[in-house]
Formats: C-alpha cells, sequence, structure tokens
C-alpha cells in the first residue's frame, strides 16, 4: 500500500512538473522593434541595433521597407518604412509582448502572431495603414487593409503605394 501512494505520488510529481502549465509554446517579453513587421523578444537594443533575442516576422503583415519612398499630401516623400517602425515601436514600448507561433523561417526566426495584452498587433499596424495584409498567408488582415485604404489611414493618406 505505501509503495503505491508513493509510485502514485512520483508519478503526479512527474506529470505536473513536466505539464507545460498553460503556456502553449508561446513567446513572451519585451520587444526590440527592428523594422516595421519585425521585432526581436526578449533582446536589448545597443546603438541602433537589437540584440540577443529572439526575431520574431509578424504573421500576415508586410510592412513597408525601410528605406521606401512615399509620397506625402505635402508633397515631400517620406521614408515610410522607418515611419512605420516607429508606429511599431510606439504600439509596444515597455509593454510585455505575446506571440503565438505559426511557422518558423531559416535561421530560427519565428513567424507569430503577436499581442499587447489582446491587441493583435499585425492588426493594429494593418489598420491604421503601417503595414499591408498578407493575404498569401492569412485572409485575417485584408478587410482592415481595405478599410485603411478607404479612410486614407497612415500611408494610404495619398491614396497610392
Amino acid at each position: 500500500m505505501k509503495k503505491g501512494l508513493v509510485a502514485t505520488a512520483c508519478l503526479l510529481f512527474l506529470v505536473f512538473a513536466c505539464s507545460p502549465d498553460g503556456d502553449d509554446g508561446g513567446l513572451t517579453g519585451r520587444a526590440c522593434v527592428m523594422d516595421g513587421d519585425t521585432l526581436m523578444i526578449g533582446g536589448t537594443r545597443r546603438h541602433t541595433k537589437c540584440i540577443e533575442g529572439q526575431i520574431v516576422d509578424l504573421w500576415g503583415i508586410t510592412a513597408f521597407g525601410l528605406d521606401q519612398l512615399c509620397p506625402h499630401p505635402s508633397g515631400r516623400m517620406i521614408r515610410c518604412g522607418l515611419y512605420a517602425a516607429a508606429q511599431l515601436q510606439a504600439k509596444v514600448k515597455t509593454h510585455e509582448i505575446r506571440c503565438e507561433e505559426k511557422a518558423s523561417k531559416f535561421g530560427g526566426v519565428l513567424v507569430a502572431q503577436c499581442f499587447v495584452g489582446d491587441d493583435d498587433i499585425g492588426q493594429y499596424m494593418v489598420a491604421n495603414g503601417f503595414a499591408k495584409a498578407n493575404a498569401a498567408v492569412t485572409e485575417r488582415y485584408t478587410g482592415h487593409e481595405a478599410q485603411a485604404r478607404a479612410q486614407r489611414r497612415g500611408m494610404w493618406e495619398t491614396g497610392s503605394r
């Protein structure tokens, strides 16, 4: 009887010790913004670079290239990729970011849907005109892009891209 109780206790200990405690394989931590659709979770910023963390491409979106120029209503050209990265930085600030892995890419880069609290970061970027929906990956954000274009939000302010 005593051996049975000890064996049961050991088995229960192993089950609870090895269970994921509700962790679904996601990634959490503070984010360092690399560009308008790429974060580094758990890394730090040194000078102008993010280092020592996990690179995460935001799932379902494509941001403007860092050096991409876009027309501004003032008639000047602006670096819309840098603007998109700045808007992503404003969204994530010093918040804890939670990412749910969707895929992985060469070099250990994760592709994930990421959140600040319950707010989907990809949806935020597309709905505000700072990124495009990647319909080849998911249709989730295409309606948000159409609405941002129609309402001329963010980089759609001039109506062209």
